[in-house]
């Protein structure tokens, strides 16, 4: 317990010290008394007497000290104690009017002291405030983000497909890629690149995929949607952020792709030619009511692909701080292009070559790119199940509608289908037809353990005397295939037949 709730004052300290020593001064005198008695120094009186000579004299000391201390108090210290704190009194009644005088500086500087203090805790607690209601936000794009990827599906029919992939940088900068149907087969595609990073990009980034989707599908041109995109983001941009991005829409049933560039780079396209798309460079959106915009065409022929990216792809940079730049772009796309397995593998071989390049290193930039696959042919995957075969047919029948080998060549595929099913393991098994010059190519690729089957010998001594390679089964896909040959790729079987035919649907 402290001091001060005893109230232990001074006064009252010196006073008990005082009595103490009193007690003693008594205590003292009577066993100095009963001491004396049985000794014989005298009578009783006269050793009282005795006693009371050496105790008073002590005692008269010990009394003028302590009142001489009282005094000494009350003057010094206790008439200060009580005029500071009447001063304080008189201070705190005349606060509001203000003092004068001596005591001006001091109120001066105790009301900035108290100020300071104030808007130090303010300032404190709004510091508080506001890293929480960053992380908050940053939570809050991230799941913008990820939603902005999600929500794309990649679309695929057997004559094209159209798939996007993004890779996040460690700064939140919301570049998106988009891809859906006007329509039942009619592909709209886009990619963007916002300017801008944190929370506000990522919900700009959000409202202007969202904003698209509703022009698009209301539009009668492409133009028109994009415009209609950039006058809802000038009307209702509190950040003053914008975007550049490529904004396109391809019909497969007559080929014909249109697009609008709004300042983004140019998409590389792959086929027979090899170069960057030649586009208007036209103008970001977001800044201004009436941009320079202008919807291009060209008849996308079977055989090409077309790549849409966002400049964190050509700006990656490895750790000795290279970028990886347009020519490994290029070569990410015709690598992929080769392999002849959709859009969905050609975003990969984009993204990993851009996360191979880098390394260890964090991208400095939000990475966006879709993709547009027009095969010479069809691309489709199959289930490794016997309940397939149907769609095999259909899909072997439908090309072949008027050429009388057509039965031959769906009993070599699905030879070659059910072998896979029953002896690879494979998760999935790819289906590639395209007409090359006379020759109708039929490409089977799977997942499964590697397994050739033109190495495959029969078993039972007949067989074996009578087919040199392969089993029977392969040795009838021989008499019908002109060319069947197998290799290995990124760990997948590839078994590719070419039928020489009269008609290709």
């Amino acid at each position: 317990m402290s001091k001060r709730r005893m109230g232990l004052t001074f006064p009252k300290i010196l006073t008990l010290f005082f009595a103490g020593l009193v007690l003693a001064a008594v205590v003292y005198g009577a066993i100095r008394y009963f001491v004396l008695l049985p000794d014989g120094a005298g009578s009783d009186a006269e050793v009282l007497h005795r006693v009371l000579w050496e105790v008073v004299p002590a005692l008269a000391v010990l009394l003028i000290m302590y009142a001489a201390a009282l005094v000494f108090y009350f003057i010094r210290i206790a008439s200060s104690i009580s005029r500071a704190a009447r001063a304080v009194e008189e201070a705190a009644a005349h606060r509001q009017a203000g003092l004068g005088g001596e005591w001006a500086p001091v109120e001066s500087a105790i009301q900035k002291l108290g100020a300071s203090v104030e808007q130090s805790v303010k300032d404190r607690e709004g510091a508080i405030a506001l890293d929480a209601r960053r992380k908050a936000e940053e939570g809050i794009a991230r799941d913008m983000e990820a939603a902005l990827s999600s929500t794309s599906l990649p679309c695929i029919e057997l004559d094209f497909s159209g798939a996007g992939g993004a890779e996040r940088a460690s700064l939140i900068s919301a570049d998106f890629f988009d891809g859906f149907y006007l329509g039942r087969r009619t592909l709209c595609f886009m990619t963007a690149d916002v300017w801008g990073s944190g929370f506000a990009a990522a919900r700009f980034a959000s409202r202007a995929k969202e904003l698209f989707r509703d022009a698009a599908h209301t539009s009668d041109t492409l133009a028109e949607a994009v415009l209609r995109l950039n006058q809802a983001l000038v009307e209702n941009n509190p950040d003053r952020l914008a975007l550049t991005g490529f904004f396109a829409v391809f019909m497969p049933g007559t080929g014909e792709l249109r697009y609008v560039n709004a300042g983004a780079n140019p998409p590389v396209l792959v086929g027979k030619e090899r170069a960057f798309l030649r586009v208007q460079p036209g103008c970001p959106l977001g800044l201004y009511r009436q941009p320079e915009l202008t919807e291009e065409y060209l008849i996308f022929k079977p055989g090409r692909c077309l790549v849409t990216y966002t400049n964190g792809a050509v700006e990656a940079r490895s750790a000795k701080g290279e970028a990886f730049g347009y020519d490994r772009l290029f070569d990410a796309v015709k690598d992929g292009w080769e392999r002849s397995l959709g859009a969905e593998r050609i975003v990969s071989a984009v993204t990993e070559a851009v996360k191979g390049f880098v390394g260890g290193a964090a991208l400095r930039d939000d990475l966006a790119v879709y993709a547009l696959y027009y095969p010479n042919g069809i691309q489709t995957e199959l289930s490794p199940k016997t309940s397939e075969l149907e769609r095999l047919r259909d899909t072997i029948l439908d090309w072949l509608k008027d050429d009388p080998r057509k039965n031959k060549i769906f009993l070599a595929c699905e030879e070659i289908f059910t072998n896979i099913v029953n002896h690879s393991g494979a998760n999935t098994i790819h289906l590639s037809c395209q007409v090359e010059g006379n020759s109708f190519v039929v490409r089977f690729t799977d997942d499964g353990e590697p397994f050739n089957p033109l190495q495959v010998r029969p078993e039972g001594g007949y067989y074996n005397s009578n087919y040199t390679e392969g089993g029977m089964g392969m040795a009838i896909i021989r008499q019908i295939a002109g060319e069947i040959y197998y290799r290995t790729q990124e760990n997948r079987n590839v078994l590719t037949i070419r039928f020489p035919v009269i008609k290709v649907n």
